[in-house]
């Protein structure tokens, strides 16, 4: 029980820190942006989108594992932008992992 406490918190830790790390990088491609023209920051842009993507669906499974509902994590979805639901539970799993000892 107490490592999937702490897996939990890891996560919450990790989504901290994504978030963190996209409010700098979109600041960081703004001004490469006015510097060099919008074209510049093609691969920053594709970076951000990746861990946009990591960011979503790390927020998803982390608030089914708290109890919330996908309806009430995400109200509205177009069709053509449902999350990837096999990499949610991935996500889960791993993160609720607890250790066992089967000689206990």
């Amino acid at each position: 029980m107490e490592t999937a406490i702490k897996n939990y918190l890891t996560l919450k830790s990790e989504l901290k820190q994504l978030a963190a790390e996209l409010h700098a990088d979109k600041a960081d491609i703004k001004a490469t942006q006015k510097e060099s023209g919008s074209g510049a920051a093609c691969t920053q842009q594709y970076q951000i989108l990746k861990k946009k993507k990591e960011c979503r669906h790390k927020h998803i499974a982390y608030s089914l594992m708290r109890g919330r509902t996908y309806e009430q994590i995400e109200s509205k979805c177009r069709e053509d932008n449902k999350p990837d639901q096999d990499l949610i539970r991935r996500i889960i799993d791993e993160y609720s992992t607890t250790n066992v000892c089967a000689g206990a």
